[in-house]
């Protein structure tokens, strides 16, 4: 029995607390991801059409005749546009697609060496037809595909540079907000 009571005690959260994410949020824990993982790579690309770029605007001198010249210097300039465009039309998609889930709550719970997040279901949606259960998501801290961030009103973990968890500090106590700091390092 003793066993049991010491498995539920380093079972117990070091701190639990339900949260709801803004479309707001949202978008501006995405843009952290971008700036983090895709901006780099877009850079990298617009250089390396901006050098082709140049290379047909030095043909163009040499002989102004080339045709091609002009088309190439133009599709370059073109797939520049379209690496940054893109960053934009992904956000503005993605955004619209979540603002389905604005309502929808969540509860986050700390552990010594995990988090979890559920998403909290009402016993209305729970008796619908069409429910299925969502399973909840861990992680272990020290995974090294864990990233994280703080921002002035909100940590934004991101998980195998693909799924993004926000957890703004308007639905914290201050020492949900120091225990989240200290355990994720931040």
């Amino acid at each position: 029995m003793e066993e049991n009571m010491i498995q539920e005690t380093e079972q117990a959260p070091l701190t639990s607390f339900e949260f709801d994410i803004s479309i707001k949020e949202e978008e501006q824990a995405f843009i952290l991801f971008q700036k983090k993982y895709v901006y780099k790579r877009n850079v990298i690309k617009s250089i390396g059409f901006g050098l082709l770029a140049v290379a047909f605007i030095v043909s163009i001198f040499r002989d102004p005749k080339q045709a091609i010249n002009y088309f190439l210097l133009a599709v370059c300039a073109a797939a520049i546009v379209l690496i940054w465009y893109n960053n934009r039309h992904i956000r503005k998609t993605l955004m619209e697609a979540l603002k389905i889930l604005e309502d929808d709550r969540y509860r986050f719970s700390l552990y010594d060496d995990r988090f979890v997040i559920e998403t909290i279901v009402s016993e209305e949606e729970q008796k619908a037809e069409d429910f299925e259960p969502i399973e909840p998501q861990e992680m272990k801290l020290d995974d090294p595909m864990l990233d994280a961030a703080e921002q002035d009103d909100k940590f934004v973990l991101i998980v195998r540079k693909a799924t993004i968890y926000v957890l703004p500090k308007r639905c914290m106590s201050q020492q949900d907000i120091e225990n989240v700091r200290e355990k994720l390092k931040l």
